[in-house]
């Protein structure tokens, strides 16, 4: 199972790298979304969000912000139910102002259940997100 919740974790972030955020088939309706570990990364929406509305909510104040982002680079580690994802080389452009930013290095944990994301959860430290699935780098 933790290879296909792999799997799943990859496509979820080509489809996040093409901007395509509509994947509510791949979450569970109770999904707990967790952006309180964000830092400098996400302060202005720093909460945890809960089922596909909340999820909405936080994509329509993220995408307020930002253009697309086109590139990024990742790693995915398997910890059975979670895949943690370590991203880094990403930019960001702010949507109105054009200003390109390089942002720090991250995580997300993604928690599955039966082929569904129940749990997503942001990380600013990277051996944070490690740690909290039982790996470290």
């Amino acid at each position: 199972m933790s290879q296909e919740n792999v799997a799943i974790v990859e496509m979820l972030l080509e489809k996040f790298r093409a901007g395509d955020h509509d994947v509510f088939e791949h979450y569970d309706p109770a999904i707990e979304w967790d952006a309180t570990r964000g830092g400098d990364h996400v302060i202005e929406i720093s909460n945890v969000y809960h089922g596909h509305e909340g999820v909405r909510a936080y994509w329509r104040a993220w995408l307020g912000a930002w253009q697309p982002v086109e590139v990024f680079d990742h790693e995915l580690g398997d910890a059975g139910d979670s895949v943690v994802a370590l991203i880094s080389g990403q930019r960001n452009r702010g949507r109105y102002s054009g200003v390109e930013v390089e942002v720090e290095p991250y995580a997300i944990v993604f928690t599955l259940r039966e082929g569904k994301v129940v749990r997503w959860a942001f990380y600013s430290d990277q051996g944070e997100a490690l740690e909290s699935v039982g790996l470290s780098k």
